[in-house]
């Protein structure tokens, strides 16, 4: 594994993260545990976002677990974000990233999404 960088952080209020896409496995436990999904949509919020792909707006519930992990050499892959651990929870969600063609003929952009975490990726409890 690379080097990264973490910030940990107990989230005691409702947060918001944008991702692009939801697995089903872990909009099912998002739900199920407290949180939301909601589409964006540009003029409910304070902050100007250009997307170019139909994006969603996550609501963590208070009590979560997150830990933000910032790679610390670029990667031509997939690459954790952020990963979760929801009130009353053993199965993280991660968020994670890669590049995609925002268009045939546009420009590489990071696309985000939210899953289940695989077997390997049990961040939290190895950092």
């Amino acid at each position: 594994m690379g080097k990264r960088e973490t910030t940990v952080q107990f989230i005691e209020q409702r947060m918001r993260r944008l991702v692009q896409i939801v697995e089903p496995e872990a909009k099912e436990l998002l739900i199920e545990k407290g949180g939301s999904i909601r589409p964006y949509e540009e003029h409910l919020y304070e902050e100007y976002l250009v997307c170019y792909w139909p994006t969603l707006v996550l609501y963590w519930p208070a009590d979560t677990f997150s830990v933000f992990v910032v790679p610390l050499e670029k990667k031509d892959n997939v690459v954790i974000f952020d990963i979760f651990l929801l009130p009353d929870s053993t199965q993280e969600l991660h968020i994670v990233y890669d590049y995609r063609l925002s268009s045939p003929y546009g420009p590489f952009e990071e696309y985000f999404m939210l899953r289940v975490s695989q077997e390997h990726e049990y961040l939290p409890r190895t950092l």
